[in-house]
Order: C-alpha cells, then structure tokens, then sequence
C-alpha cells in the first residue's frame, strides 16, 4: 500500500468518538467517523417505546456546559449547540434494609445551601447509621476532600475509596457503606473505586453546582457532535462494521471494512475499547510484548446491571436518587436512579416519567472483586422502598443483567476501563499508543472525571496529541476563570474549617 493521505478515520460514534470527530474536523484534518450500528451514539444512544425516548444506558449527572461536554463545543465555536437542563428538585440519597426489617427508604436531599449543610450531614449520618463520632469523621473526610488540591487527590489514586473512608470512620461495615457511595460515580463498589478519582469527580460536580442533563436526553450530546462535525466536512457512516485496522511496520495504514472496503488514513482514532482495539481490529503482533501484556491486564468496566422504567404519573421527587439498598439482614449494594423526565419532559408522553436505573455489579458495600452482585429483582426491590408505587404505575419494565440478558435494546461499558488503583491518574492507559497513527478515545484510555464528561475529557486528550505530533501548535493554555479560584479558595477554607473543628 502507497504511503496513506493525511486522513484520520474515527471508529465508534458514542460520545469519546463523536467529540474526537468533531474536534479534527475543526482542527482540518480530512475526517470520517465510522459506526457499526445503524443509529449513532454507542452506548449513549436512545430508543423508541410507547412514546418514551430511553437512554440505552444509565447515564451520570454531569457538569453540562461547565464542565468536558461544553468544552468540546467551546473549542469549535458552538458552546450553545446543546441545551444542558436543570432539574427544580434536588438529587437525594435513598437509605433501604440498612436495619433487618426496613420496608421503605430513608431519604436524604442533598441541599447546597450553605445554611442547610449541617442537617444534611445529620440526615447523612442518620441513614448510614453512624455513631455520633462516626459522624465526626464522615464530617471531617467531607471537609478535608472539599480542601484538597490536585496533588492531593493524585496521592489517592492508589487508594480504595473504602480504604480511604477507614482513615476517617474505622469500622468496617460504616467504612464499606460510605465507601460504596463514593464509588458511586465510577460505578464501582467502593472497595475497587480509586479513592482519588471519586473525589475528583464528586469535586467537578460539586463545583458546576445543580447537576444537568441535555435537552433531548443523552444520545442528543454524540447526534449534534456529529452533525457539527458534518458542517465541518466530515463523513458519518453508519452501519458499516471495521473488520480490522491496517498496519504496516507498526504505522496506521487505514482501515479494512466487513464488505472489503479500504480506507487509507494516516491517522485512526478507535473508541472500540482498549482490548478490542488491540487484540481484534489490529492485532497483538503489531504490538511490543509489554504493551500486550499491560493491556490484557487491564480491568474493563464492568457491565451494569440496569432497568428502564416508563410510568405513568410523576413518583419520583428528585432529579437523581442514590443509595444503598439490600434485603433485609443483606450486606448493602450501591444503586442510582436518573428521572430524564424531571430535567425534559418531553422524553415521555404528557404527565408520565422515565426513570433509568442501575445497581453495581459485585457492589454489596465493599464486596471482593468477582464477588455476588445485585440482579434485577434486587434493583427493583430497592427501587419499589425508595419510590413507592414505582411498578403499580409501569408502563414497561426493561431490564438487563451482566450475563448479556436484556428485555430490551441497551448498552454496557465493557469499553471502558475501570477507574481501579492502578488504572488512574498516570496509570491510566494513554490515549496514544506504539503504533504511529493509532489513538485512543472514549472512557478506555486518558481523561479523568465519570461517565460523558470522561469521554468528552479523553477525546480532548486525544487530538491535542494528535495535533502535537503533527506538528501543530495547541497555542497556550486559557486561565482560569475568577469564579473557579474563588470556589477553590472558599472551598479550601471552608473544608479546613469544618476539618479543625471536627477533629
């Protein structure tokens, strides 16, 4: 094959795929983003039901336009392309069979005014059923996290999050409870989740204040990337499969499609995952041995177990609800709940709501890896205590489980790669790899934060090293706003405050 042209070709259109799309075109790179699925989006895409428009996969509240998604549209020019939505009511946590015998959740608003931090930390303690100097402690790792710097949180990569609940609450069981909250981001059980990765992203949302969710729901972030990406003279293909990505003395020649097709390009971005980039599009032989062998050892994210839930009035008086939920006399498991329908209503029919659910696998408040995770009964026993009624009004129930069975269309993250201790921070796979040309995006390689605004924050990551090995000049980086060294000093006074007098 003749030297390949200056071309990049993008595999995947979920959210690291189509931001990286986008970002290319802008920086006038030749770009064709290549999509197996008829409908773009990976595993931020929707589907129809009885008039509910349902997110494939249970996604995480976000910064929105504050935080990676709405740098990405900011670096083209389009920082208003999206709609990013609040909800009027506050994220709560849910508290069920925390005693043998509880029937019904107990509920816990997280406010964010000042003024109304101390109940919510009582009302916090009160549900983790923690002693009053347990209390104290929970009170002091909130404060001492609210007042680390960066380098602070690096030095809690390596850290569990459980672990690092135990410097401040020694009990085993209260450490694995709060331990499986702060996990909850990552959606890890505490006792996998790197302590320092949890913090920072419960930091970034906490600083982007009321949590958002696009207009539209979640598939409308990688449908208007692509369609920007489109106006900047990149092609989207849908429904055209990758059979393997061609290379030729360890350099990117382009690719092979399913039907014989050839597409030469200097320059392939794969947001297939890790694993399957390696050992399947391109093939372990093109690799040094130690880059094999790092990634085969690599942790992916593991798949959820999820349901999807159209009902028929409004039950759900939050935004978001998270929690810890088990049967009676049962160690807890982690579980979140998003209502789309209370930041858009129009992704249900007039007066119904949409509740996407999800429960983490192995996550029964610090389970071992590998160890029993929740089922689908389990997730919707938690769901029926935390909101009551919430299967007399179903509409449809969906429901998908680790071993692949699924009652309706939905998505995994087997693509990503967990936010384990060892697999964060610098450890983290990079977004570049020893095959010149080929790159990585997406939640498999690069980036820091949870779920889209980690994708988002990869493919950034991604072309910025593209463009330096092209030669480009990525200019100086823009300042931080006033307002965000305003939060940080406030916020570093206030935890050491808070941390001094709690001690």
């Amino acid at each position: 094959m003749d030297e390949a042209p200056l071309r990049a070709v993008v595999i995947g259109s979920g959210v690291g795929g189509a931001a990286a799309a986008l970002l290319l075109a802008h920086a006038g790179i030749p770009t064709l983003l290549v999509e197996k699925e008829r409908r773009l989006g990976g595993s931020s895409a929707a589907y129809e039901r009885d008039g509910f428009r349902v997110d494939t996969v249970t996604h995480m509240l976000g910064c929105g336009e504050h935080g990676p998604l709405g740098d990405v549209l900011r670096r083209v020019g389009q920082g208003d392309a999206i709609t990013f939505q609040q909800s009027d009511e506050p994220a709560a946590l849910c508290f069920t069979g925390a005693r043998a015998g509880a029937a019904r959740a107990r509920r816990v608003v997280l406010q964010a005014h000042l003024l109304r931090l101390a109940g919510t930390a009582l009302d916090l303690a009160r549900g983790l059923d923690l002693t009053p100097l347990e209390a104290a402690g929970a009170a002091r790792l909130f404060a001492h996290a609210a007042a680390m710097r960066d380098v602070d949180l690096a030095a809690c990569d390596d850290v569990t999050a459980e672990a690092y609940v135990a410097r401040f609450i020694p009990r085993a069981a209260a450490a694995a409870r709060l331990g499986g909250l702060l996990g909850l981001p990552l959606l890890l059980p505490g006792a996998e989740a790197s302590a320092g990765e949890a913090l920072f992203s419960l930091r970034r949302l906490a600083r982007a204040g009321r949590q958002r969710y696009p207009e539209g729901g979640a598939s409308r972030i990688p449908e208007v990337f692509c369609r920007l990406a489109r106006e900047l003279g990149a092609a989207v293909w849908t429904g055209a499969t990758v059979r393997r990505v061609l290379v030729r003395d360890r350099r990117v020649q382009g690719v092979e499609l399913e039907d014989g097709t050839v597409l030469p390009a200097r320059i392939v971005v794969s947001a297939a995952g890790l694993l399957r980039t390696v050992s399947g599009l391109v093939g372990e032989p093109h690799f040094p041995d130690a880059y094999v062998e790092r990634v085969r050892a690599v942790a992916p994210q593991p798949r959820l177990v999820e349901v999807k839930i159209g009902l028929r009035r409004r039950l759900v008086p939050a935004g978001a609800l998270a929690g810890l939920a088990g049967g009676a006399g049962a160690p807890a498991f982690p579980f979140y709940c998003l209502a789309p329908t209370r930041f858009d209503p129009s992704l249900a029919p007039p007066g119904h709501e949409l509740l996407c659910a999800c429960a983490i696998p192995g996550g029964r408040g610090g389970a071992s890896r590998g160890g029993p995770g929740a089922t689908v009964d389990e997730l919707l026993r938690a769901l029926s205590a935390a909101v009551p009624g919430v299967l007399s009004q179903a509409i449809f129930v969906d429901g998908s489980s680790p071993d692949g069975e699924a009652s309706a269309p939905g998505g995994e993250l087997a693509s990503g790669t967990a936010q384990t201790p060892g697999q964060v921070g610098r450890a983290r796979p990079a977004v570049y790899t020893p095959v010149r040309g080929l790159y990585l995006a997406g939640r498999a390689a690069g980036g820091r934060g949870a779920g889209m605004d980690l994708a988002a924050s990869s493919a950034m990551e991604c072309v910025d090293r593209i463009l330096v090995d092209l030669g480009r000049d990525l200019g100086a980086p823009a300042p931080p706003a006033l307002i965000d060294i305003a939060g940080d000093l406030l916020g570093r006074a206030a935890g050491s405050t808070i941390s001094w007098l709690t001690r």
